[in-house]
């Protein structure tokens, strides 16, 4: 965790000691506005590659620092599938994951940052995060992470969890209300910190002033979720994914795929 904090101190360090002039080696300073919204919208349900239509009503997050780099995102990535009985066998016994992932990604020079943790409940659309900064030239990654301890307006909602989801699915006539609450220790990458490294930003050429825009790609985050694992509502209100469900471990590996958060930038 430190040699990965530790690597975002420096690339920091290096984007406020860049010039303020259009120097082109550093490029010139400029403000970078961000918001955060989900794909579809919160209203709209979603279906997974489990045959299960999805709506959700609650979408807490507790949203960490954000940086964004000229290197180019690299994922080892396998499209979804339907699962087949040795698949089940194979990820009940921890044995490979087809899920995207960064591979030897490199991040490259820090082009920007948004360093003020909050949280925000997306169920009723589109919000602003905190103001960032940054530096213009291209821009072509990024890392998310989520903030430990919940701070900001949904901070009481989320408890001691970095993202709380509640919803219904739906197959057939097969019905789960479901209530998933997750915490650091389940987001954590291998550098043990709660982030997720190598997410895509549509490359682009920051010239000036603009919006970062951050989607949370649902339907990424649910695709390989098997809602059968999840005990049925008795009385209408939302279940908690048991910690030891398959469902519940499908949803954590979807929300530590970095192409679950997309970043795109837009010039003001």
């Amino acid at each position: 965790m430190k040699a990965f904090y530790y690597a975002l101190v420096l690339s920091s360090v290096a984007l406020a000691g860049c010039s303020s002039s259009s120097d082109t080696t550093t490029g010139k300073r400029i403000v970078l506005e961000t918001k955060i919204v989900t794909e579809p919208p919160a209203t709209q349900a979603f279906s997974n590659s489990q045959g299960w239509s999805i709506s959700l009503r609650k979408i807490s997050l507790s949203v960490g620092p954000l940086y964004y780099f000229d290197g180019a995102t690299i994922f080892s990535y396998a499209a979804p599938k339907r699962k087949t009985p040795l698949d089940r066998v194979e990820e009940f016994l921890g044995i490979g994951v087809a899920y995207a992932h960064p591979g030897h990604y490199i991040p490259g020079n820090a082009k920007g940052q948004m360093l003020s943790p909050t949280s925000v409940d997306l169920s009723s659309g589109a919000l602003p995060l905190p103001v960032g900064d940054g530096v213009s030239g291209i821009v072509r990654s990024a890392t998310f992470s989520y903030n430990v301890p919940p701070t900001g307006p949904q901070a009481s909602a989320l408890g001691s969890h970095v993202a709380v989801l509640e919803g219904t699915a739906t197959k057939g006539s097969d019905s789960r209300v479901f209530r998933a609450e997750i915490d650091e220790a389940d987001v954590r990458n291998t550098k043990n910190a709660a982030a997720v490294e190598g997410c895509p930003f549509a490359e682009t050429d920051m010239e000036g002033d603009g919006v970062v825009t951050l989607t949370i790609k649902l339907p990424l985050w649910f695709d390989q979720v098997e809602f059968d694992s999840i005990p049925a509502s008795t009385d209408g209100n939302p279940v908690s994914m048991p910690a030891e469900a398959i469902g519940r471990n499908e949803l954590v590996r979807g929300m530590k795929a970095g192409d679950g958060y997309v970043f795109s930038y837009s010039e003001k």
